[in-house]
């Protein structure tokens, strides 16, 4: 059964296609290895800008909302000195002691910076969470077992956008992700419990809301909790979502409403 073609070569896109094969076709019917790749990889730097040793969202249709710059100390040190004093004391100018970077820790095999916040409440180590994110790093905090101070794990991070037709509880958990919350989880054999709210799941009997409790430790004392709630609950307010505190430690929530046009 002879081949049908289904490229045009008189289009651009059929000429680079054309280029390429006469290209291949010239190696005879046993194409070598070596310089098979050369061919094809110097056909996709020059004929599409796609280059054969980058990252593979290179070829998506839709770019990635953030790419972070490599995580190093220098690179997480130059983004957290700039946080001003929402994460620093505004008396201590030089931001002494504030942060730390943990050295041959087996939390992440060595895969990631970590950074020891040793004297942050747990709004602040929420805020250098939210700000590592927020510049596409994929940043988590860690349980150190020590009151009062706080483990943060930084890789480089490449940040999907979500899709405006996606489900709202994939939007709030995106949100609740860039303003620092985590759920509890497990990562690299170490069990990391740390106060945040749980995945936002639809309300059965409220159509339209969403509903969020706030998972923790069980030694995390009632208060805390109560504190994460309305931490949660304003930052979904200051969004525009919809909120409904249903307790102490639930809440209810609404995405924004479409103006009608």
């Amino acid at each position: 059964m002879p081949l049908v073609r289904t490229f045009d070569p008189t289009s651009p896109d059929g000429r680079h296609i054309a280029a390429l094969a006469r290209r291949l076709f010239s190696l005879g019917t046993d194409w070598p290895a070596d310089e098979t790749v050369t061919i094809v990889s110097e056909w996709f730097l020059n004929a599409l800008g796609i280059d054969p040793e980058g990252p593979v969202y290179q070829v998506d249709a839709v770019p990635p909302r953030l790419i972070s710059p490599e995580a190093t100390a220098e690179t997480v040190t130059e983004l957290l000195l700039g946080a001003g004093p929402a994460l620093h004391t505004p008396h201590r100018p030089d931001y002494a002691d504030e942060f730390t970077f943990v050295t041959n820790t087996e939390c992440c095999g060595g895969d990631c910076v970590t950074v020891h916040l040793p004297n942050a409440s747990a709004s602040r180590a929420r805020f250098a969470l939210a700000w590592l994110r927020q510049a596409g790093y994929d940043a988590t905090e860690h349980n150190s077992w020590t009151v009062g101070e706080h483990l943060l794990h930084v890789r480089h991070g490449v940040i999907r956008d979500t899709p405006t037709h996606a489900p709202a509880e994939t939007h709030a958990a995106q949100h609740l992700w860039f303003q620092g919350f985590t759920s509890p989880s497990i990562d690299a054999y170490v069990h990391a419990e740390v106060p945040g709210p749980t995945p936002p799941v639809p309300v059965a009997w409220r159509p339209g809301w969403l509903s969020i409790d706030i998972a923790a430790p069980q030694d995390t004392a009632a208060k805390q909790r109560k504190k994460t709630a309305t931490a949660v609950a304003d930052a979904f307010r200051t969004a525009n979502w919809q909120v409904d505190r249903r307790g102490p430690e639930a809440l209810h929530i609404r995405p924004p409403l479409t103006p009608q046009t």
